[in-house]
């Protein structure tokens, strides 16, 4: 066919009356199959949404309705820890493990003091703090007598030198195998008197199992609860012992209603989210660093994660 046909073919077609016709019935047709396309998705939708309300029903957040159909990583905030993956969505899942996380800085001779002088007080403070907070022993209930001996007894009250021992009641949980995560950080100085002032800041992350037949996220996969302790102190080294001077620790995710018996009691899945709700927003980051502590022993918070 000529151009020139092919051109009056389509302004004939543009002129016949009733191309407009046809044109309209067409974009009706298209019209009414989006339309029910359109509702056809709605239907599913809210098909969809009735049976996850179906399958939820009135369960709390923290109880899992379908835990099968995600991999654990991708379970929501609010669900149980599990003893696969017990420190699920936590930053101190990257810490170090246990004694490990507590660093000694390099040691200078500084104000008489040799470098050797330093080192011995900077061990005694590593110990002390391994030994009262990550030692599997101290955990499941043992007295630390070895490394609280290093402390000058004199100015330190009961009540803070128990609040320094970070404890479980074996008969209530166990630590897991996974152990303890442990960051901060330990500075030195000497004091004009020409003692070594020693400051450690340290935060403790425990994840725990209950003893006794415990709930289970997953058949044969139970549940695990965890604590967060900080615990900030300074302590000068005088006539071979440490002086506790400044002292703050903080807890979170403990029963805070608990008995005061030395031990530290977890909360777990139903009892965190729960403490939670009571807490009415008043939640406290563990993980940031830079909040002051206030000065004291026991500090029990609710904590916006463990």
């Amino acid at each position: 066919m000529e151009p020139t046909e092919y051109v009056a073919r389509l302004r004939a077609q543009a002129s016949d009356p009733g191309i407009e016709e046809a044109l309209r019935r067409d974009r009706t047709v298209r019209r009414r199959t989006f339309a029910l396309a359109a509702g056809a998705g709605v239907l599913l939708l809210a098909g969809f949404g009735f049976w996850l309300s179906d399958v939820t029903g009135e369960r709390p957040p923290y109880e899992p309705y379908a835990p099968r159909a995600l991999r654990e990583e991708l379970w929501p905030p609010e669900w149980p820890y599990s003893v696969d993956m017990p420190f699920r969505g936590s930053p101190a899942g990257g810490w170090a493990d246990g004694a490990d996380g507590i660093y000694v800085p390099a040691a200078m001779p500084s104000g008489g003091l040799t470098a050797e002088n330093v080192t011995a007080v900077l061990e005694d403070v590593r110990t002390l703090l391994a030994e009262t907070n990550v030692s599997e022993r101290t955990l499941v209930g043992a007295e630390p007598a070895t490394a609280l001996a290093l402390l000058d007894p004199s100015g330190i009250d009961d009540a803070v030198r128990e609040d320094m021992v970070t404890r479980f009641d074996p008969e209530e949980v166990y630590p897991h195998e996974t152990g303890v995560r442990t960051r901060g950080m330990m500075t030195y100085e000497v004091s004009s008197a020409g003692e070594l002032v020693v400051h450690a800041d340290y935060t403790f992350v425990y994840p725990l199992v209950r003893a006794g037949q415990g709930h289970e996220v997953l058949p044969g996969v139970p549940e695990v609860a965890r604590i967060a302790v900080r615990r900030r102190m300074t302590l000068t080294s005088r006539d071979g012992k440490l002086v506790l001077g400044d002292y703050a620790s903080e807890v979170g995710n403990h029963d805070c209603s608990a008995p005061k018996d030395g031990y530290l009691h977890p909360l777990f899945a139903e009892g965190r989210w729960k403490a939670a709700q009571a807490a009415k927003g008043n939640l406290v980051d563990p993980y940031d660093e830079k909040r002051v502590l206030p000065a004291g022993p026991g500090h029990c918070v609710t904590p916006a994660r463990t």
